[in-house]
């Protein structure tokens, strides 16, 4: 299987000769894609700000359920990073952290899914997922990431947004019964 992954990172893995719009657009991406969350987020706040409570608490609750699953993950594997190993082309300058599982990836998931979980929010929860896609993407392209990292970050982020809004449901207010209306 880790074959399979590192054929896959050389695959995705923009080289040294790669066009310079690719690596330009993976660097964005890879590091600066919150920006478009954040404005998507502001526009969606000042057009129904009341009803996204709920979406956002999840979100921030899921992203610190899958921060803090990433660090134990990776201090149970401490999987070097392509560039670690020699593999691939490295185009972002990134410290020897464990590569398994991504935290972009969880962060941006977690995010996605948090939003899709409600009702009312799908389609922006499938903008986010998508753009959670293209931030994975770029992750491989720019060299700091297996294709691996991606999809395990993206489970861990996937869960944290369930058990976050199981969390969520619990507080005084929020019935079970509304909970199981809003999600799915």
């Amino acid at each position: 299987m880790l074959d399979l992954d590192r054929e896959l990172f050389l695959l995705l893995n923009a080289g040294a000769n790669a066009p310079g719009w690719l690596v330009g657009a993976s660097r964005f991406l890879a590091v600066h894609a919150y920006w478009l969350v954040l404005a998507l987020l502001l526009g969606l706040a000042l057009h129904r700000w009341r009803p996204l409570v709920r979406p956002l608490a999840a979100a921030l609750l899921a992203i610190g359920i899958g921060s803090l699953a990433c660090g134990l993950i990776g201090m149970l594997w401490d999987r070097p990073r392509p560039f670690e190993e020699g593999l691939g082309v490295a185009h972002l300058l990134h410290a020897g952290s464990p590569s398994f599982p991504s935290s972009h990836a969880t962060a941006y998931a977690a995010l996605a899914f948090s939003f899709l979980l409600v009702s009312g929010y799908r389609r922006v929860g499938a903008i986010l997922l998508a753009l959670a896609g293209l931030v994975s993407v770029a992750r491989v392209v720019v060299g700091v990431h297996y294709p691996l990292d991606i999809v395990g970050g993206a489970a861990v982020g996937c869960l944290a947004a369930l058990v976050a809004h199981v969390l969520i449901a619990r507080i005084p207010g929020i019935s079970n019964s509304r909970l199981k209306r809003e999600i799915l």
